[in-house]
């Protein structure tokens, strides 16, 4: 049993640990990118609107709960990419979410 454990175990290694070169180098792959400094910020402006709106009776209950989940997977989502730097692809769709967010609640919370 022991045989085929360890040979499984290094099977599902992440591609990105095979690749790795000992000396520590990318090996000609462009460097990883720094978390997005304003998400935090950002996320934090579009929560206090959900929460005034919510204060206002602008939005429900439950509206106001739904984005709040969606600010929270976005946060998430950002925190898993910066793990290893973020490509341009997950820096752009990250900025897409929150536009995304940003626009639902203040369309939601038009009377």
């Amino acid at each position: 049993m022991r045989k085929l454990l360890i040979p499984i175990l290094l099977a599902t290694a992440p591609a990105a640990a095979q690749i790795r070169d000992p000396a520590g180098s990318n090996a000609g792959w462009p460097a990883p990118r720094p978390a997005l400094p304003g998400v935090a910020r950002e996320l934090d402006q579009v929560d206090r609107s959900i929460r005034d709106a919510r204060d206002a009776e602008e939005l429900s209950r439950r509206e106001a709960r739904e984005l709040r989940r969606e600010s929270r997977r976005i946060a998430a989502l950002e925190e898993r990419y910066a793990r290893d730097g973020l490509s341009e692809s997950e820096r752009a769709g990250l900025q897409a979410r929150i536009a995304a967010l940003r626009s639902v609640a203040s369309a939601r919370a038009k009377p």
